[in-house]
């Protein structure tokens, strides 16, 4: 996992230190720079590899502009030309990149990258990363001693799951298979190929899946039609290109299947977030921008009660933003797992990141603790405009 991430330089960042958990949550006013923090993983993510340019940003789900305006620019501080990360994984190996621009104003330049590690663990792989050596050894590595090879998995394993880094930021049409923007596999940043993924599945996955349809009152269940032979039955009249269809429990057995097109968009967001926390071929690090899109207060506490726990049990890290407090609602913050952030700027328009760390013991006036919904609300996390 990454332990930590310093950011100096990008775009409304001057200079932030981030200690991060398990599941890391982001909440402050419009326009404070939460999305910024999770494009500067983005950033990292593509200069591991030297590919940082407008194509590969942009299917990370990164928004891209001109170099100006993404390295910072505040008043009366001369502009520079680079901007620079600096990340500390679990097993304590650091990785500094440094991007840098020759010309700040053109659009379609490729930023360069300087990059510096320092390892300091001197441990045999882990349980996670072992995984990642099986996929990964060449017959060359079976010619090396052990520790050597566990020494090179070691370093390249936190890069891999780095490099694999994307940003979701849900569509509802691309969830519906009417637009694939993003070509990312096995399911895309809008949510397009979605029943890509669930066809993917193994049988104990998609029970696991399933298992979380009580989520949803009316859903009785759901499948791919893995020839798309519905579609010339007129399930799809919109022409969809995704071939996942819905039961509902409450309708005849003989007339109760929709397809995609016609879901609520509710099930679809709902069903991303499990599917990708489940799947071992979606990325282990990610981030979700705006989660509570679409979906109802009662549902995003559960949802993230859900998601804080599978986090765990299929080893993801996630970074999210969210405007709606029922999404707190859902965060055990005695788990230091689990961290919830404040992120404001201040008076010179930097943004800043602020760790909370327990619940204030403020009571309402039946003498019962507030939720962190309500704290929020009402100001005691911070997190609001001090304009109105």
């Amino acid at each position: 996992m990454l332990k930590e991430i310093t950011i100096k330089n990008f775009k409304s960042i001057a200079n932030d230190t981030i200690e991060l958990g398990r599941v890391n949550v982001f909440i402050g006013e419009n326009g404070c720079g939460k999305s910024n923090i999770l494009e500067a993983v983005g950033f990292a993510s593509t200069g591991i590899e030297n590919r940082v340019d407008n194509e590969n940003l942009i299917s990370k789900g990164v928004r891209v502009a001109k170099p100006s305006l993404i390295i910072s620019n505040f008043k009366g501080k001369k502009q520079v030309n680079n901007f620079y990360t600096h990340l500390i994984f679990q097993d304590e190996q650091h990785l500094n990149l440094d991007f840098n621009i020759a010309d700040k104003e053109d659009f379609y330049r490729e930023w360069s990258v300087k990059k510096a590690e320092q390892k300091v663990d001197k441990n045999l792989v882990s349980e996670p990363q072992a995984n990642y050596v099986s996929a990964h050894k060449s017959e060359e590595d079976e010619m090396l001693p052990l520790e050597l090879m566990a020494e090179r998995l070691r370093k390249d394993y936190p890069k891999w799951v780095l490099k694999k880094f994307l940003i979701y930021v849900l569509n509802t049409p691309a969830l519906r298979g009417f637009t694939h923007e993003s070509r990312k596999e096995p399911v895309g940043i809008y949510g397009e190929g979605l029943d890509v993924l669930l066809a993917s599945f193994d049988n104990k996955e998609m029970a696991q899946l399933k298992s979380y349809g009580y989520l949803i009152s009316w859903l009785d269940d759901f499948f791919i039609d893995v020839q798309d032979a519905l579609k010339f039955k007129g399930y799809k009249p919109n022409r969809s290109g995704s071939a996942l269809y819905f039961v509902d429990k409450h309708m005849p057995k003989d007339n109760s299947v929709f397809s995609l097109e016609n879901a609520n968009e509710g099930i679809l967001h709902v069903l991303f977030y499990l599917a990708v926390m489940i799947s071992y071929k979606a990325p282990q690090f990610f981030a979700i921008d705006n989660i509570e899109s679409c979906l109802n207060p009662h549902l995003c506490r559960h949802l993230m009660e859900e998601i804080c726990k599978l986090a765990k049990t299929q080893n993801k890290q996630l970074l999210i933003t969210t405007h709606n407090p029922a999404i707190l609602d859902g965060l055990n913050l005695f788990d230091d797992e689990i961290r919830l952030f404040e992120v404001k700027r201040n008076d010179k328009g930097h943004t800043q990141t602020r760790r909370i760390k327990v619940k204030p013991e403020d009571k309402n006036a039946m003498g019962e603790r507030y939720k962190l919904s309500e704290l929020w609300t009402r100001g005691y996390l911070g997190a609001i405009s001090n304009q109105f």
